[in-house]
């Protein structure tokens, strides 16, 4: 009986432990951006809202959005579902509506925040003022108006503000707030060329190579060939502004979050705002399993498996590690 005790306590000793094990994980996690404001010297769309705790080693600025730090080791447990959303961006419109805002990127128990429509030209209006974007929309022009009028704000470590409008004459909106820096101020006085730009994006290498993402949108200029261009999106996939010789105002780049460039007169469309993104980094030994809806390639290097997701079809989708 001895000997049958000990082979039994030989065999427990070689099991593998069963269920989850628990891993650390890298992300990046950005959302859609908000199309730009319509009517003459529409406000740019606000970039999507911009999160992660990789630490890059190249580009500036390089952390989280809204001059927030890199956050904290993310641990997650294998044979357990995680939600995965990648936010649409606001999609353009022309006509006397509101702008739309992006929409919500998620991964597991991290959200960032939709991108801010861009403020209508001549209506006194912020963005959408419905909720703080991941960064805000510039304000749109206003006629007639002396008082210099504020942008949306954004979300603290997730984006900057939009600029504001002087109000004093000029076609003067916002420029979008970038996940890098605020959106520019429309300049006071008669000059026919002050709108502001958009803000900057962040960079991140957690792919690979350094990109820079989550630009705001340009403000909108005037719709004649003989007035003024439309300002220039932030670096990071932002678009431009429309107006002058330009035309057609731009959508922020797909997978930036980029917001889109402001509309140059009632009838024109405003640019879209761009898709959002999230990338996983996790240990190479594990893998992960998404559902049907989600589109997304991954590579494998230096003990690390770097999975890039570029859409999903719903707020459904998820993703399994094992």
């Amino acid at each position: 009986m001895t000997g049958f005790g000990y082979n039994v306590l030989g065999f427990g000793s070689n099991t593998t432990p069963s269920g989850p094990v628990a891993f650390n994980a890298s992300y990046l996690v950005i959302a859609g951006g908000g199309a730009g404001g319509q009517g003459e010297g529409g406000g740019g769309g606000g970039a999507g809202g911009y999160r992660t705790n990789h630490t890059s080693s190249s580009g500036s600025p390089r952390a989280s959005g809204g001059g927030g730090s890199v956050e904290s080791a993310l641990s997650l447990n294998t044979a357990q579902a995680y939600t995965v959303t990648v936010g649409a961006g606001g999609a353009s419109q022309s006509g006397s509506h509101n702008s739309n805002q992006g929409n919500n990127s998620v991964f597991a128990t991290i959200t960032s925040i939709k991108g801010d429509g861009g403020g209508k030209g001549d209506n006194q209006q912020s963005g959408n003022m419905t909720t703080t974007g991941g960064s805000g929309g510039g304000h749109g022009y206003k006629q007639n108006e002396d008082a210099t009028m504020t942008g949306g704000s954004g979300t603290a470590n997730q984006g900057y503000n939009g600029g504001s409008s002087a109000g004093e004459g000029a076609i003067d909106a916002g420029g979008g707030g970038g996940a890098g820096a605020a959106g520019s101020n429309g300049n006071s006085g008669a000059d026919p060329t002050s709108q502001g730009n958009g803000g900057q994006g962040v960079y991140s290498d957690i792919s690979g190579s350094s990109v820079q993402r989550a630009g705001g949108g340009g403000a909108g200029g005037q719709s004649s060939t003989t007035a003024s261009n439309g300002a220039n999106g932030g670096s990071g996939g932002g678009g431009s502004g429309g107006g002058g010789n330009k035309g057609s105002a731009d959508n922020g780049s797909t997978n930036t979050g980029g917001g889109g460039g402001g509309a140059a007169s009632e009838g024109s469309s405003t640019g879209s705002g761009g898709s959002g993104l999230v990338v996983i980094k996790i240990p190479d030994s594990r893998s992960a399993t998404f559902s049907s809806g989600v589109t997304s390639s991954s590579s494998t290097g230096s003990g690390y498996t770097t999975i890039l997701i570029t859409a999903t079809s719903s707020t459904s989708e998820t993703v399994t590690f094992s």
